[in-house]
């Protein structure tokens, strides 16, 4: 490996650090909502991104530290393509938002609170080739898929409409994956195919009379056989993180049908991979853990301002933050 990539992973750690810390969560807890939370707010690692976006719009200054780093990731790396995998679930999803106008007849400019610019494509790029049809220059495979994706819009199957995207995500990432070449995104690539097998499996299981598609998507460490029931979903999970991982998160989803927590798990789960892949400096690990301590923080900051806005109480909102990897 490059000895420039060294310096890129150093240098995503030593940033990795002035994200949210323990101290700035007890200062936002303990704000009044508000000016006093607005203040807050301030002195977070949020600070220059909300002196730039109109209003100080939270919302806004966050997405704008995710499309930060995601240009950062890209510029010191030795290989930036390497991490599309990373950023092609938000061309998806704005291809979902364009399904969704398209049938409903509305503009791009109707489309702009819900689009994301942190896919490898601009959005505005996006849908200029989605209204031209040449979204195939752009992906093997992506007009097709757009084009069924509007059908089933049209049809009022907006169920239907996710599995299409879905699959057309994992055969993307999967192309991505093979043509960089490299071992731990490749990893990363797999656990991010199991755990989205276990948990489509764990949601048909409890919804038998739903047809959940794509059913199983290939690729990843172990067979559709080997989660055919319940329990052995169940077996499954537990072999990514142990038995106390995902007992409460499989508990409060199979008692009242709340799969926030699992979602939750899930999502802390790759940045364990991230987290034990990144103790090798010459890996594209650090990069990736890097990224994913950012929307981290992004996510809690965003529970603590909404949980504060609706009048939640402190108790109920520590109880839904995720603070395994937040600095100390």
């Amino acid at each position: 490996m490059q000895t420039s990539y060294i310096y890129s992973a150093s240098k995503a750690t030593a940033l990795s650090q002035m994200l949210l810390n323990c101290t700035d969560i007890e200062r936002l807890l303990v704000a009044e909502s508000g000016d006093d939370l607005q203040s807050a707010l301030k002195e977070t690692y949020l600070a220059s991104y909300l002196v730039r976006v109109p209003n100080e719009n939270m919302s806004l200054a966050i997405e704008e530290t995710l499309s930060h780093a995601k240009k950062l990731i890209h510029r010191i790396t030795p290989q930036g393509d390497m991490f599309r995998i990373m950023w092609v679930q938000y061309d998806i999803h704005n291809l979902r938002v364009f399904a969704k106008a398209t049938a409903a007849n509305y503009s791009y400019e109707d489309c702009l609170p819900f689009l994301s610019e942190r896919g490898i494509y601009s959005s505005q790029y996006l849908h200029e080739h989605v209204e031209a049809g040449t979204l195939n220059r752009l992906q093997i495979g992506w007009q097709e898929a757009y084009d069924a994706a509007v059908q089933v819009v049209q049809g009022g199957d907006l169920s239907a409409l996710d599995g299409v995207l879905d699959q057309l995500y994992f055969d993307t990432s999967k192309r991505i994956v093979e043509s960089v070449g490299d071992s731990f995104m490749r990893k990363y690539f797999q656990t991010l195919i199991d755990l989205y097998n276990l948990k489509s499996r764990l949601r048909h299981l409890k919804n038998e009379s739903i047809s959940l598609e794509p059913k199983f998507i290939d690729g990843g460490t172990f067979a559709a056989g080997q989660v055919e029931t319940l329990d052995g979903v169940t077996a499954m999970f537990k072999q990514f993180g142990g038995v106390s991982y995902w007992a409460e998160a499989l508990e409060e989803y199979q008692t009242v049908g709340n799969f926030t927590k699992v979602d939750a798990k899930a999502a802390d789960y790759l940045l364990i991979t991230a987290r034990e892949g990144s103790y090798d400096m010459f890996s594209s690990a650090s990069l990736v853990l890097y990224y994913l301590k950012c929307r981290q923080s992004a996510a809690n900051i965003r529970t603590i301002v909404v949980g504060k806005n609706s009048g939640f109480d402190t108790a109920s909102i520590r109880d839904n933050l995720r603070i395994a990897y937040v600095n100390e």
